[in-house]
C-alpha cells in the first residue's frame, strides 16, 4: 500500500463556511458547482464532488466530500513533482527577479467533518469542524511532506479564517502539530487524530 498523508485543519464549527470559502479562493474553479442546501437558501461552491450525490449536500450533513486542484506558490519540491508528472517543460523555472508562479496541484481530496464533537462522548470535547486535505497516493504524499510552499498555504488558511489547530498526518508515522491558536510550532504526536482537548493538555496550553 502507498502513502496517504494529509493536512488536518480544525475550525470552530460556526466558521465552517468561511473556511470553505477560503479554500475556494485558492482553488481552480469547477463547473457545475456543488450545491449546499440550507433551510432558507442555497450556497453554490465551485468545487467538484462525486457524481453519486448529484452534486448536492445538505448544510448539516455529517460529511461533505469535495476534490479540487489548489494553487500553490511554486517551490523546488513542487517543480520536481510536476517534472515527474508532466515532463521536461515543467522544469523551467522563472527568472530569479520574477515572483514565484502559482501552479495547481490536484486532485486533492477534501473531507469536511461537520461536527467532530459527535465522535467523542467524553466531557470537554469542542464544537469543531475538521477539514481533512488528503493526497492521491505516495507521490503527492511525499510532495506534501517536502514542500514548504504547501505548508505555508495551509498555515495561511488557518490564519485567515482563523482556525484552531493544524496537524500534518503521517498515518502510522504519527503526526506533527504545526499550528495552534495563532502560533506556528512543530510538536510530534503519536496519533494525528488525537482529540483536541487531549492535544491541548499535551501542549500545556490548558490547566
Amino acid at each position: 500500500m502507498g502513502l496517504d498523508y494529509s493536512y488536518l485543519l480544525y475550525f470552530d464549527r460556526e466558521l465552517i463556511w468561511n473556511a470553505l470559502q477560503a479554500v475556494v479562493d485558492i482553488s481552480e474553479r469547477h463547473h457545475p458547482p456543488t450545491r449546499i442546501i440550507f433551510p432558507d437558501h442555497e450556497l453554490l461552491i465551485p468545487l467538484e464532488t462525486w457524481s453519486s450525490n448529484d452534486g448536492i449536500y445538505q448544510f448539516d450533513d455529517p460529511e461533505i466530500d469535495l476534490h479540487m486542484s489548489i494553487n500553490f506558490e511554486e517551490d523546488k519540491a513542487i517543480r520536481d513533482y510536476r517534472h515527474r508528472i508532466f515532463g521536461e517543460d515543467e522544469m523551467r523555472s522563472p527568472p530569479e527577479s520574477d515572483p514565484p508562479r502559482q501552479v495547481p496541484i490536484g486532485y486533492i481530496y477534501l473531507t469536511i467533518y461537520n461536527n467532530i464533537s459527535t465522535q467523542y462522548t467524553r466531557r470537554g470535547s469542542k464544537d469543531l469542524a475538521l477539514f481533512n486535505f488528503e493526497t492521491t497516493g505516495t507521490r503527492m504524499s511525499t510532495l506534501f511532506y517536502d514542500s514548504n510552499s504547501i505548508r505555508h498555504t495551509f498555515v495561511s488558511l488557518l490564519e485567515r479564517v482563523p482556525g484552531v489547530c493544524g496537524v500534518f498526518n503521517r498515518e502510522d508515522g504519527g503526526g506533527e502539530v504545526f499550528w495552534y491558536e495563532g502560533q506556528t510550532l512543530s510538536r510530534e504526536i503519536s496519533n494525528p487524530f488525537m482529540q483536541i482537548t487531549d492535544l491541548e493538555r499535551l501542549l500545556r496550553f490548558e490547566d
